[in-house]
């Protein structure tokens, strides 16, 4: 029985105070593991900071000759672990020694090619190494999170003297000239005794300066610069017999200082879609696509040139592609009608391009390379224009097309060299302005170059 005044909680209520109570504990059990992890943290900090000092204490006490990592860019290198790991009460560290000589400005600027110079009242100083910078970095192994860096300056007992090494200065830029920070640089010589096998990265302006190297007249130092997501650049061995390397591997001379310029950028890609004179795509067809830059000469060797089959759909993908002018070919019995746009096809850093390749296993058939001047103003009454390729016979005629207007007929169309190139006159008064198609067509067949021409303003 249900005394007179006793109340009880609806279904509603319950529901509501369950959720109350389940927010008050969610937040309380973030708080606490927040607080956790703050104290775990703090910890590693602690017991980071106890391994760094460890280590530059480590260092402090070695011989100044002794002072090189295994893979620094000191040079001979010593016997000192790049990358260690330590365990320290149940935290598993990752140390990382980095050991560089130091200019000091003090007594004057190293000067070399890549722009830098001794300061105003200073004299050139040519031995960029007055004394070393150790620096240890530790992270937690488990996040590679940094909970502690310390670093320390050693000078050696004497004063810098010349000696009988040389210098590497190595500038790594961009496709726009600039320096890139932060770049991997890796010297080898296993000519030399002991073997040169430096790995660093550049500063800030995207240069490296390797002093107190041993000579070397041979060519044997292969540099190579590298960055994640970028392309790849570097200096190769001088080739046997009549072949000349564009990039040869250079020599190191007593006293003297050996500039490079290496140049990387932004990783591209290139789609090219193939299909005939239908329009219809063309299926496992090998497209040879060559770049423009070379790593060797007499006879020519593309630094890239490579085969790819088209997929069902006619399509090529060429991913991690550096940036380059690229041309392109197809196998025996087949013929490149068109190029949109105009090979070879400039290829820009960090971009995307397509590529459209219309193809025919007619030799007969009118093909077109390239036309000049690609453009023209629309006030042109008269424009002479050139374009080259394949069966430009003299039956040849050509026109400009674009939706929705009408097209521009060329007239006074005349063929050279063998078909190689028709030359004809447009009339490009009140002409619409914008991308037009060329069509070049004779007996054999009609050529269309998409966007082949532009009317400006």
């Amino acid at each position: 029985m249900k005394r007179q005044g006793e109340g009880g909680f609806t279904l509603v209520e319950v529901v509501f105070g369950a959720v109350v109570m389940a927010l008050m504990v969610a937040s309380i059990g973030s708080l606490y593991i927040s607080n956790v992890n703050t104290v775990v943290l703090g910890k590693a900090r602690a017991l980071g900071l106890e391994v760094a000092a460890e280590q530059v204490e480590a260092l402090r006490d070695l011989p100044y000759d002794s002072l090189a990592t295994q893979s620094g860019t000191i040079y001979p290198p010593g016997n000192i672990a790049d990358n260690q790991t330590i365990v320290r009460d149940n935290f598993t560290f990752s140390v990382h020694i980095d050991i560089n000589y130091v200019d000091d400005p003090y007594d004057g600027y190293f000067s070399c090619p890549c722009g830098s110079g001794p300061a105003q009242g200073k004299p050139q100083d040519l031995y960029p190494y007055d004394y070393k910078k150790a620096q240890v970095t530790v992270k937690l192994k488990s996040s590679g999170k940094v909970v502690a860096t310390e670093s320390t300056d050693i000078a050696g007992k004497a004063a810098e003297t010349s000696s009988n090494t040389g210098i590497l200065s190595i500038t790594v830029l961009n496709a726009n000239g600039q320096g890139i920070p932060n770049a991997n640089v890796t010297v080898v010589n296993t000519s030399v005794t002991p073997n040169v096998n430096i790995s660093t990265t550049t500063d800030n302006n995207g240069l490296v300066v390797i002093p107190k190297l041993p000579p070397d007249s041979g060519n044997h130092y292969q540099i190579t610069a590298t960055l994640a997501g970028y392309s790849t650049d570097g200096t190769i061995p001088d080739p046997v017999g009549t072949q000349n390397a564009v990039k040869l591997n250079p020599n190191v001379l007593a006293q003297q200082i050996t500039s490079l310029t290496l140049s990387i950028d932004q990783q591209s890609t290139l789609y090219v879609h193939v299909v005939d004179t239908s329009g219809n795509p063309i299926n496992n067809l090998s497209v040879t696509t060559t770049g423009a830059k070379q790593i060797k000469t007499n006879p020519v060797v593309y630094k890239y040139s490579v085969a790819t089959a088209t997929n069902a759909t006619g399509d090529i993908t060429l991913s991690g592609m550096e940036w380059d002018g690229y041309s392109f070919a197809v196998p025996s019995g087949y013929y490149i009608v068109t190029a949109s746009p105009y090979a070879p096809v400039a290829l820009n850093p960090n971009t995307s391009t397509t590529v459209n390749l219309v193809v025919s296993a007619s030799s007969t058939y009118p093909r077109i390379a390239t036309m000049a001047p690609k453009s023209a103003a629309t006030n042109s009454s008269s424009v002479s224009v050139v374009v080259t390729g394949s069966n430009l016979t003299g039956t040849s005629s050509l026109k400009l097309q674009m939706t929705g207007q009408t097209d521009i007929t060329a007239t006074g169309c005349s063929s050279s060299g063998g078909g190689s190139t028709l030359t004809c006159t447009l009339n490009l008064t009140s002409a619409a302005t914008g991308a037009w198609n060329v069509v070049v067509s004779n007996s054999g067949g009609t050529a269309t170059q998409t966007g082949g021409f532009n009317v400006t303003p």
